[in-house]
């Protein structure tokens, strides 16, 4: 059971890496992306889309630290724990920025 969900989690960091280089990439969501998933994002301008690729690079990128810790020595694996867990959190913040910056009137909307 532990090795199946290894795998899992290492496909779901894979996902959230390729995910976020995309939109770091394109600095913009696909059409077809449905509102709900947007939720706390109101509008979606480029650089918010590219924060939060940035935010899914991070994520995506600690979940496997996290798993490649359990296959390295014990002094590795906690410098990978670490490093994953300040890349959470600095991801973590980056979200709430985004999503504040997204929320903020526009320039060309003030009265």
């Amino acid at each position: 059971m532990g090795s199946v969900l290894l795998v899992l989690a290492y496909l779901a960091g894979g996902v959230m890496l390729g995910g976020g280089i995309f939109l770091l990439l394109s600095g913009s969501f696909p059409g077809r992306t449905a509102d709900w998933m947007l939720l706390p994002v109101v509008h979606a301008t480029p650089t918010v889309s590219r924060l939060l690729g940035g935010v899914a690079v991070g994520l995506g990128a600690s979940l496997l630290a996290l798993d490649i810790s359990s296959l390295v020595s014990q002094f590795t694996g906690g410098l990978l724990v670490l490093a994953g867990i300040a890349v959470y959190l600095i991801a973590v913040g980056l979200y709430v920025f985004s999503t504040w910056l997204s929320r903020r009137t526009p320039p060309s909307q003030e009265a």
